[in-house]
């Protein structure tokens, strides 16, 4: 039989190949526009609960990051602690979900006071509508809240009062806020469903899957002590620093056998990595206590990491052992406990911690 033949016979049998492959049950017909309005549903109950981690996550890391003045050096910035948002800042398929959910248009609004913080003081509210900066007008529609958040970045670079003519309930009313300090590195969370938490020297970003594994807000404050402790630590340019060096002595072994690997630089970026970790354990630590949280409890967190991780139990790769982290924890615990009750101020022992770690 000729190809031609044979392509027509498989063409010939195409529709028997539907009729078989059809669906056989009577099924009940849903309506497109039900459709739409359980999608919309589910998209505000998206919004609400990425919230309400966010919202988690900024009450817990905010006091950190304010009590940490004293371990970030020059590291330092302004703040009032309150979110705040609009329309344009939202994808646009986002947006009536965001309306439907926090109440968004095209005006800045305060979505959320945080407590003891510049903001509540002054008497802010969610809901707020911010009207003028210093008296300058905070425009509304396309680009308004990148606009807003310029406006505002140069009034708390002054440290000095900041005053807002605000609309609540339809009334116009006057809030003075004055700024408080704070370590100078932002706190995100990603929608990683990965439980994890990263630093890259600017940063510290806790994901979505880390938010549902803490059980209480001092483990997430635990968490994000310790990525601080990296960021504060310098671990992250030094790691850089040492994968450079390694790349250097790749490009010299390549000149020779005319092979390019990422051998030397991928061994040079893990030195001293455990005791990277030990540090920012040991400064994450120091850097909960001091807003407050109590790490009495922190060690649990690393037996719970192992038990469901149980390979990190025994064996060592660029992070301590679990089971050496919960007994290394008991022991950071005991030493800013110590302090505690005899009255000290909550300063790491760097040199100590150093000379441990050689």
């Amino acid at each position: 039989m000729s190809r031609l033949s044979l392509a027509a016979l498989f063409l010939s049998l195409i529709p028997f190949l539907y009729i078989g492959c059809a669906p056989v049950t009577a099924r009940p017909d849903v309506d497109p526009d039900l459709t739409a309005k359980e999608a919309s549903i589910q998209k505000r109950m998206a919004v609400e609960g990425r919230m309400q981690k966010f919202w988690r996550l900024s009450e817990v890391s905010l006091p950190v990051l304010a009590h940490g003045v004293g371990l970030c050096g020059d590291r330092v910035t302004y703040y009032l602690g309150m979110d705040t948002n609009s329309i344009d800042n939202v994808p646009k398929e986002w947006r009536q979900a965001y309306k439907d959910a926090l109440g968004l248009d095209e005006r800045v609004k305060v979505t959320r006071v945080f407590a003891h913080t510049p903001a509540a003081d002054a008497g802010f509210r969610a809901g707020d509508v911010i009207l003028m900066i210093n008296g300058e007008k905070v425009e509304a529609g396309d680009d308004a809240y990148e606009e807003f958040s310029s406006q505002l970045q140069e009034q708390l670079d002054t440290g000095e009062t900041v005053s807002f003519w605000i609309e609540r309930d339809g009334a116009p009313m006057t809030l003075n806020a004055i700024p408080a300090k704070r370590c100078d590195y932002a706190v995100l969370m990603s929608d990683d469903t990965v439980v994890n938490a990263y630093a890259d020297g600017d940063s510290v970003v806790v994901t979505k899957g880390m938010m549902g594994y803490v059980e209480s807000d001092d483990e997430l404050a635990l968490v994000v002590g310790h990525e601080m402790g990296h960021n504060v630590m310098g671990h992250i340019s030094k790691k850089t620093g040492n994968r450079f060096i390694g790349a250097v002595l790749d490009g010299l072994l390549a000149g020779v056998t005319g092979v390019y690997t990422n051998n030397f630089a991928n061994a040079a970026g893990m030195l001293y990595s455990q005791e990277f970790e030990q540090e920012a354990d040991y400064m994450g630590v120091y850097f909960m206590e001091r807003a407050g949280f109590d790490s009495t409890g922190a060690p649990n967190f690393w037996r719970r990491m192992g038990a469901d991780n149980p390979y990190a139990i025994s064996h060592a790769t660029t992070h301590p052992t679990s089971a050496y982290r919960y007994l290394f924890l008991e022991q950071c615990s005991k030493e800013v406990k110590g302090k505690e009750r005899e009255g000290k101020e909550l300063l790491p022992n760097l040199e100590e911690l150093h000379a441990a770690s050689k």
